[in-house]
């Protein structure tokens, strides 16, 4: 018979086999300790096979192993579990990035939706973790302690240069939307109240506390644009307040289809490829009816969004 034990720290080799040993969960784990990680662990129960996937849970200052009951849950788990070991095993370059922020970036990092100014480098690093891991395995995910360790080296390599301009990023996107806060508020005026609630949740959806991981490094770069359309919008609604309302009944037919298909504003990063995808649609559709002049990233439309929605 074989040993139905845990399988050992470092061994875990024998774990990948679908009928191994009985898998531990564990927490308070802090470095990838094992060989490889089961893709699922089959037990025997009552004369039945149950099977469960072996996550790693992100806790915060740690990681626990955990078993779940589907894939899907143990793939979203983990790309929060692996992002967070990778974090443990890089020196931090937090408290050395905030000293040398010009005074801008400090004014700038000063006025997020974040706790305070380290929360938000914390979060540009998570985001810098996850762009390196997803240059080499694009769903966010390794299994085996060779792929982990490469990963890990990737990001100790760069992650100095990369933090840096994450955070200079950020810091021309808090400043838009400043700008853009600063033109709402002064526009006030009861006729664009509702243009006006409008263009403010809007705002809001694209820099809320965790919106630097969330967005990611690649879609974060589009953000001064859809920020700086605010403020143009904000600018021409005043001089055509019926045009303004024109081109927001045409929005509001892309976004009565995406919320019909359950998309959120904001979206969680882990929601359905394709609802991700259409979110960032509805900014650059934004763009397009709003700020013609800031130009769209590609062509889009309502229909082009319907259809997104619908493949």
């Amino acid at each position: 018979g074989r040993d139905d034990r845990a399988p050992s720290r470092r061994g875990g080799r024998g774990s990948a086999d679908a009928s191994g040993p009985s898998f531990a969960e564990r927490s308070g784990l802090t470095t990838w300790d094992w060989d490889d990680l089961p893709g699922h662990v089959d037990t025997r129960q009552a004369g039945n096979v149950v099977r469960a996937y072996p996550a790693l849970v992100d806790e915060g200052a740690s990681v626990a192993l955990r078993l779940v009951p589907t894939e899907d849950e143990r793939d979203r788990a983990s790309r929060r579990g692996i992002r967070r070991l990778l974090i443990l095993a890089t020196p931090t370059p937090v408290a050395y990035v905030q000293e040398h922020l010009s005074n801008q970036e400090k004014l700038a990092l000063a006025s997020s939706a974040y706790p305070g100014p380290r929360a938000l480098l914390d979060d540009c690093l998570a985001a810098v973790v996850d762009a390196e891991m997803r240059a080499r395995h694009a769903d966010g995910l390794v299994r085996t302690r060779a792929d982990f360790e490469a990963v890990r080296d990737a990001v100790s390599a760069s992650v100095m240069d990369r933090m840096f301009e994450a955070v200079g990023l950020v810091s021309r996107i808090l400043v838009a939307a400043r700008d853009a806060d600063r033109a709402i508020s002064k526009a006030s005026s009861l006729q664009l109240m509702s243009a006006l609630a409008d263009a403010r949740s809007q705002l809001e959806s694209l820099v809320p506390a965790g919106f630097v991981s969330a967005t990611g490094l690649e879609r974060l770069r589009h953000l001064p644009r859809y920020l700086e359309a605010i403020t143009v919008r904000v600018r021409r609604m005043q001089e055509n307040p019926g045009r303004d309302r024109q081109w927001l009944t045409e929005f509001d037919q892309a976004r009565t289809a995406y919320e019909k298909a359950g998309g959120t504003v904001p979206i969680d990063a882990e929601a359905d490829a394709r609802l991700v995808r259409v979110r960032w649609m509805l900014e650059e559709l934004r763009v397009g009816l709003f700020a013609q002049e800031l130009r769209t990233a590609e062509t889009v439309s309502v229909k082009r969004i319907v259809r997104a929605l619908a493949e």
